[in-house]
């Protein structure tokens, strides 16, 4: 159901959980600081109570209400907020342990999606908005894709168009010593150390005491942590070229193959694959998130009986997200 910017302010105030669009992904929002509300979220898309939340708010000064604000996270701030940056940061106690997962940390955005925004400024409280999708599954960057991941039991939903950035935000954690990419996102790592001035590492290059989240006890520091997730209900295949394709030999008459460029496409059809999806015209990062989720969706809902993806970008700047993302739907 298709509901108004005014409506959604009326549902979350009375606790309910409400779909919203952001910059991002579209979110399953409700009041961070009502447990009954985060409850509800995390039953609705059936979420490991080990998988923390992000919460948004609309100012940097609401921000501080809910966390520490260190002099880096300022400046994380000052450039890229409002924006798809999330920043990891010693949480305060008005903040609920069920949205942090228990952990002393919680992730704070502002978003950039003017409806967002708005609804933020008119409630005039923070929301919980992880994405609006069953736990692990693709995340819905339209309206419409909302329904196809719910069915009949579809919150109501903000219609803000398509999500122009079309992935999750980079999740930086700056409560410990050295500030660390929890999840990759298309705020890089190179524009974060120049912005900070210092060297930002990858949770990955790391140490952790909590690798690859294999151990359900543990709770994530972070959303988007475990090893499958962003995945669509089709089996879904990761190529680093054609020649990795061809070499599998394991493609059927009722699959689909998908490709980052266009150039992949007709070096296919060349070699007898005529049908193939392209993600972009020139293997540019940004345009290739802005389609990928919507394309996992509707080939899902097709019902193709498996979806081999060739992804000829390199793991690195705007592309370590998509890779991020690609592998841990693979490994469905």
């Amino acid at each position: 159901m298709l509901i108004t910017l005014d409506d959604a302010v009326t549902h979350l105030r009375k606790g309910d959980i409400v779909a919203l669009p952001s910059e991002t992904v579209y979110g399953l929002a409700g009041l961070a600081l009502n447990v009954e509300a985060v409850h509800k979220i995390f039953a609705i898309k059936e979420r490991p109570a080990t998988n923390p939340l992000i919460v948004h708010t609309s100012s940097l000064e609401k921000a501080e209400n809910l966390c520490e604000i260190n002099n880096l996270a300022k400046k994380a701030a000052e450039t890229f907020w409002p924006g798809p940056l999330s920043l990891v940061l010693p949480k305060k106690d008005v903040v609920p342990d069920i949205v942090t997962a228990g952990n002393n940390t919680v992730a704070i955005r502002i978003p950039k999606h003017p409806v967002f925004l708005e609804i933020l400024k008119k409630l005039g409280k923070p929301l919980a908005a992880p994405s609006a999708n069953p736990s692990n599954r693709t995340s819905p960057t339209k309206a419409k894709h909302i329904k196809e991941l719910f069915g009949k039991a579809s919150p109501p939903t903000v219609d803000g168009g398509q999500a122009k950035v079309g992935l999750e935000s980079t999740v930086l954690d700056l409560s410990g010593s050295k500030p660390t990419i929890l999840r990759p996102g298309m705020i890089t790592r190179e524009e974060l150390a120049n912005c900070l001035g210092v060297d930002v590492e990858l949770l990955s290059t790391t140490k952790s005491s909590k690798p690859c989240m294999q151990e359900k006890q543990l709770s994530a520091p972070s959303p988007g942590m475990h090893q499958v997730h962003y995945a669509p209900k089709t089996p879904m295949k990761l190529y680093n070229s054609i020649r990795e394709f061809r070499d599998a030999q394991n493609f059927g008459a009722g699959d689909a193959i998908i490709v980052s460029e266009e150039k992949i496409a007709l070096e296919l059809r060349g070699i007898g694959f005529p049908k193939c999806t392209c993600l972009s015209v020139d293997g540019c990062p940004y345009t290739i998130a802005q389609n990928l989720y919507a394309t996992l969706i509707e080939l899902d809902a097709h019902k193709t009986d498996r979806m081999h993806l060739i992804f000829s970008g390199e793991n690195k700047g705007a592309s370590r997200a998509i890779l991020d993302r690609l592998q841990r739907a693979a490994k469905a």
